[in-house]
């Protein structure tokens, strides 16, 4: 299968990154060859949340796996002493650099029914492994590539405020939310699907696990340009702010 893209070249641009975090290799899945998946933390123990933010489960969503490397070179970790922070950028190296949304056994990565111990997922076994099975937000960044505007999903505890909400509403202008009342026949309010019904990806098993919070970002495929980049910026930066205040 033909190479689109260079995972060495984007594994060389997160290692040069000036971040406050620690990078490292978490494991290794071998198909045509040897792919490293990174992962980058920063630990403290003043911090009372453990943070989760995943992306690149499906390699032909790279667009938003640029956005969180963008998030990555501007967060100041001063604004958020209360976390601690793992962060996988790239689950499915595989599927990054071919452009396709499986990994090179043709399995897909983003199952929930697959992560667990030693599955036969090579990525999702060392996600297993790296993720803390105690945390407090699950942010799943993707990428819709046929959408040309951002929506969200959001699993939170009944009665409490959306994280989610004002963060895309006031973005809006820069990069527009979806409007719609249904997206692939799930129920959409003010862009967010709040209880998919017909949903197995990793965020639906990270609420199984009792996580109150899990958050996915689709970014629009089809909405190119700065403001998406940009726009994806400040919703992660507005969704991290109003985690810190929920008890």
């Amino acid at each position: 299968m033909k190479t689109i893209r260079s995972y060495k070249k984007l594994v060389n641009e997160l290692i040069n990154l000036t971040i406050p975090f620690r990078i490292e290799i978490a494991g290794y899945v071998s198909y045509d060859e040897v792919y490293p998946i990174i992962a980058i933390r920063h630990i403290s123990k003043m911090a009372r949340k453990n943070i989760v933010i995943l992306s690149g489960q499906h390699g032909d969503e790279s667009f938003a796996i640029h956005i969180l490397i963008k998030w990555l070179s501007q967060v100041k970790l001063e604004d958020y002493p209360e976390f601690n922070w793992y962060i996988i950028p790239v689950a499915n190296p595989f599927g990054y650099c071919k452009d396709i949304r499986r990994n090179g056994a043709r399995q897909m990565v983003n199952n929930a029914d697959k992560f667990v111990k030693d599955s036969d997922v090579k990525e999702l076994a060392i996600l297993y492994e790296i993720i803390p099975h105690e945390f407090s937000l699950y942010l799943d960044i993707h990428g819709d590539t046929g959408r040309k505007y951002i929506y969200a999903y959001e699993r939170k505890p009944e009665g409490k405020q959306s994280t989610v909400e004002d963060a895309l509403k006031n973005n809006d202008n820069i990069l527009p939310y979806e409007k719609t009342n249904t997206i692939y026949k799930e129920k959409v309010i003010n862009g967010i699907i709040y209880k998919p019904e017909h949903d197995k990806s990793l965020d639906d098993c990270m609420g199984n696990l009792g996580i109150d919070y899990t958050v996915t970002l689709e970014f629009p495929g089809k909405y190119t340009g700065t403001n998406r980049t940009q726009g994806g910026v400040n919703i992660l930066n507005e969704i991290l702010t109003k985690f810190k205040d929920i008890k």
